[in-house]
């Protein structure tokens, strides 16, 4: 009997009902032995991650969650589109091959493409040719620059910007991600000393001056990102807490301005059992972004009024590199101490 996908082969095609088969497909995985993954919620932004096969939980493993909002389903569900579009050309190609097979059949053609038709005088020989195959191109999925392992399951994922949960065990890893932020950082401290042997003062300077852009960066980044979720938490629609944050907009830059908003529109201590000195010296630290990104670096009236440091005007800003690590390690502290407070209780 002829069927429109004959059963075995690669794919362990499987005959499962009167106009349903079941095949195996297997997704490949990039340079770096990944897989991309992709949250079943649409709406989920930016919902795309890769994983590593063999890592995390590898048996029994009957649900999957999304690092970016938790949403929760069973693994295969997590597919992405290009993966999709990939096995339905695999299964396109399958029964392109079946078809081919059934008119050759039906013609009478077996296994060879030719047959000849009478004898003698009068004979017809007759060829079958099947079409070109269709093509099967593998999946094209997305560059991702943040690798981390989630040190509950091991599970070995690459992620956009400040994900929050592991996608195999669902545990709160937003810490850790923190952490590997700043270790970048630290690497490129690190290097702009080397630099400064080989390339000078200058370019030493703006590996230092970058860095500490960075720190300024992480730090508005954590707020922005723990504020809708602990919103959520607290019953807050999603369209308020956005209305919310558009307040603050820029302001988490400003150590004066985060912790007055925490402070009003949350009743959250934002440096709660820290040091008004180290606070403060943190303050003037990120001040000093100021000039470093709108003004080349030099001093200027705006920058002097709102450090309230000794520096001239005209003159280039001071920042050393125990500056930013000092930033670094203080940023640290309080960013964890604060997720930990407010999601401890669900982490």
């Amino acid at each position: 009997m002829n069927r429109l996908l004959n059963e075995g082969g690669p794919y362990k095609t499987k005959k499962t009902g009167s106009n349903e088969y079941s095949m195996t497909i297997t997704i490949p995985p990039d340079e770096d032995g990944r897989i991309a993954r992709e949250c079943p919620d649409d709406s989920c932004s930016p919902g795309y991650f890769k994983v590593k096969p063999g890592t995390g939980i590898t048996e029994g493993q009957t649900e999957a969650y999304c690092p970016y909002c938790c949403r929760s389903d069973i693994p295969n569900n997590f597919q992405t589109k290009e993966q999709l579009r990939f096995a339905k050309d695999i299964v396109t190609r399958e029964a392109h091959k079946s078809i081919s097979n059934i008119i050759g059949n039906a013609l009478g053609f077996g296994s060879s493409t030719k047959k000849q038709l009478g004898g003698g005088f009068l004979s017809i020989e007759m060829s079958y040719k099947p079409g070109a195959l269709p093509l099967v191109r593998p999946p094209t999925e997305e560059a991702l620059k943040r690798d981390i392992i989630c040190p509950h399951c091991g599970l070995d994922h690459s992620v956009y910007g400040l994900a929050t949960w592991c996608p195999d065990c669902g545990k709160d890893i937003f810490v850790i991600h923190l952490q590997q932020e700043y270790s970048v950082i630290r690497k490129m401290l690190s290097d702009g000393v080397c630099s400064k042997k080989e390339y000078g003062e200058r370019i030493a300077a703006r590996y230092i001056e970058n860095a500490l852009e960075d720190v300024v960066s992480i730090f508005e980044a954590v707020l922005k990102t723990e504020l809708p979720r602990f919103l959520r938490q607290q019953g807050t629609a999603s369209d308020e807490a956005e209305i919310i944050l558009k307040k603050i907009g820029n302001g988490f830059q400003n150590i004066t301005r985060a912790t007055r908003f925490y402070q009003e529109e949350l009743g959250i201590e934002l440096f709660a059992n820290f040091s008004p000195d180290k606070v403060e010296k943190l303050r003037q630290i990120f001040e000093k972004r100021h000039p470093i990104t709108h003004n080349l670096g030099i001093v200027d009236k705006k920058y002097l009024e709102r450090a309230k440091t000794r520096e001239r005007e005209g003159r280039e800003v001071s920042v050393s590199e125990s500056d930013v690590m000092g930033a670094i390690d203080f940023s640290y502290e309080v960013l964890s101490a604060l997720h930990k407070r407010l999601f401890d209780a669900i982490g």
